[in-house]
């Protein structure tokens, strides 16, 4: 029997998700060179959940570079903070809706992160519009990761959930970002990368 899907996650727990997050952990990897992450940068996480690719995040920048993640659920960020702590990672946990939280009080950020986060939003389009419009430098890479809704549905939300890549292209050049890269992915993903 399927559980009906909940945007929020809780019927599943945050163990669950850690586990589904270590199972596609591959991507993190792909991201981080889509990206061209490297040690010194500084990245936003926005909704990281238990926090699984943002430990992959913080062992790609280093010592030197700075993650700082946002996420709304305050169980995911207890979740996140215990699971950190453990592992000895120096990154900064805020809790705030992208949607409508004013970026333009932190750090600049060399990447911002948007992985299998948009389908769990109330508005895609605000959340992109909010960081178009909040990102503290114009050269900042935002990368867009999402299941993708014409792959057959082993991985990830029902179809009828996910978001199309060709949906979320028409978004943020809307809105007025520069479409960098797109392409396909393992675990029935996609990615699209944009700059202001």
């Amino acid at each position: 029997m399927t559980l009906p899907f909940d945007k929020n996650l809780s019927h599943l727990g945050w163990e669950e998700v850690k586990k589904r997050q270590l199972h596609r952990l591959p991507l993190a990897d792909e991201w981080i060179d889509i990206v061209q992450m490297k040690p010194g940068h500084s990245v936003l996480d926005i909704g990281p959940g238990p926090g699984v690719f943002t430990i992959r995040y913080a062992e790609a920048v280093g010592d030197t570079g700075r993650i700082t993640v946002l996420e709304k659920s305050r169980e995911a960020i207890e979740y996140l903070v215990k699971y950190v702590s453990l592992l000895n990672f120096q990154i900064r946990v805020l809790i705030g809706d992208a949607e409508k939280t004013d970026l333009t009080g932190l750090s600049p950020f060399h990447i911002i992160m948007l992985t299998d986060i948009l389908h769990h939003t109330d508005s895609p389009t605000k959340l992109l519009k909010n960081i178009y419009e909040n990102i503290p430098q114009k050269n900042t890479r935002v990368l867009i990761s999402e299941f993708d809704p014409t792959s057959k549905g082993k991985f990830g939300p029902p179809l009828d959930k996910r978001l199309g890549d060709e949906y979320l292209l028409e978004i943020v050049k809307n809105i007025g970002f520069t479409v960098i890269s797109s392409n396909k992915q393992l675990f029935e993903h996609y990615y699209i990368v944009i700059e202001k």
